[in-house]
C-alpha cells in the first residue's frame, strides 16, 4: 500500500499544474484575444497600404471583418467598430514606425514608412 503514495502524490501534481495553467489562461485568455486581434489589423492594415496612400475612410473596410480566435477554445473576438479599432491601431504604428501620417489637400492620409 505504500509504494502507491508517490504516484498519487504525482497524479496530484500533475492535476494541480494542469488546473493552474488552464485558469492563468482562462485569466489571460481577453488580453491574448486583444493582442491576436491588433496582430492581425496591423498585418491587414500593411497589406492594404503596399498599394499606396489610403485614408482612415479607405481603411475601415480592411479591417471591418477581422476576428481573432484561440486555438481549441470557443471563444472569439471580432471588430464591431472599426473606427475606434483605427483610433486604436494607428497611433500605435505611426509610434513603432511602422506607417507615417501625411496631409495631402485637407485629407490625412497614412502610407507605409520606407525604410
Amino acid at each position: 500500500m505504500l509504494h502507491y503514495i508517490p504516484y498519487i502524490l504525482l497524479f496530484a501534481l500533475a492535476t494541480a499544474v494542469i488546473y493552474g495553467w488552464g485558469l492563468w489562461r482562462s485569466v489571460r485568455q481577453q488580453q491574448d484575444l486583444s493582442n491576436m486581434l491588433s496582430a492581425k489589423g496591423i498585418s491587414k492594415i500593411k497589406k492594404a497600404l503596399k498599394k499606396g496612400p489610403m485614408s482612415r475612410k479607405d481603411l475601415e473596410p480592411v479591417v471591418s471583418t477581422l476576428t481573432a480566435r484561440q486555438p481549441f477554445s470557443s471563444e472569439q473576438i471580432g471588430v464591431t467598430d472599426p473606427g475606434k479599432f483605427l483610433d486604436s491601431i494607428l497611433p500605435y504604428m505611426i509610434r513603432q514606425k511602422m506607417i507615417r501620417e501625411i496631409r495631402e489637400g485637407g485629407q490625412t492620409l497614412y502610407e507605409l514608412n520606407k525604410k
